[in-house]
């Protein structure tokens, strides 16, 4: 009998131990750190609270492109936020100029997000423009049939830069390049390009004869 006093005692302390261990673990990382997991590679981050989403996510090897530097005025840095992110944490410069559709689905602009909780997030793969250098990492890219251009859009797609990142209005470079050619979409469609694009469109729509 004693014997079954003594283990049960060591057993309750070895409980009560291992329950304070878990419960200051868990106090340290609800206090200053968040885990964001990433649908696209299965890989988790645990990141510092209060930082950048897009910073933490550039220093973890995930290198978003940011048209606008971070200042939210484009929709390029944008992250699917799947898990995390309740309804009435989301402000106005989240959204920035993201489309009715693209909010609708749950899209915002990593550059305006400070980790506050944990989150599960899906990245825009056309506009990663790093992944970590670790095995399996980066999503293989998926081979799509590219429609055929009529020749007025086919020499306007030629100086689009082909991130097929939806930011103009069109989920390809291929159709809003025809919608340029027929006079549905204006030159300044697309963002990521910024000034640069503008230019060069601007002159290959002048040769061609299209007005946008």
């Amino acid at each position: 009998m004693p014997y079954l006093v003594a283990i049960g005692t060591m057993a309750l302390m070895a409980f009560s131990v291992a329950l304070v261990l878990a419960i200051v673990n868990n106090l340290l990382r609800v206090e200053g750190e968040a885990r964001v997991a990433i649908t696209n590679d299965g890989n988790e981050l645990v990141l510092p609270l209060g930082q950048n989403l897009m910073a933490a996510l550039k220093k973890a090897g995930y290198d978003l492109f940011a048209q606008c530097g971070g200042k939210g005025t484009c929709a390029t840095c944008r992250v699917k936020v799947l898990e995390g992110l309740p309804p009435e944490q989301i402000t106005t410069a989240m959204l920035g100029p993201l489309s009715d559709k693209l909010r609708k689905e749950g899209w915002i602009l990593s550059c305006q997000l400070t980790l506050k909780n944990d989150l599960k997030i899906e990245l825009f793969k056309p506009l990663v423009m790093g992944w970590p250098q670790v095995a399996g990492a980066a999503p293989k890219a998926e081979e799509e049939p590219k429609a055929k251009l009529s020749p007025t859009a086919a020499k306007l797609r030629a100086v689009l830069p082909g991130f097929d990142c939806n930011a103009c209005g069109y989920p390809t470079c291929e159709e809003f390049a025809e919608a340029l050619a027929s006079g549905r979409a204006k030159l300044d469609g697309c963002y990521p390009g910024g000034a640069p694009v503008r230019q060069r469109l601007s002159q290959a729509a002048q040769e061609a004869g299209v007005k946008a």
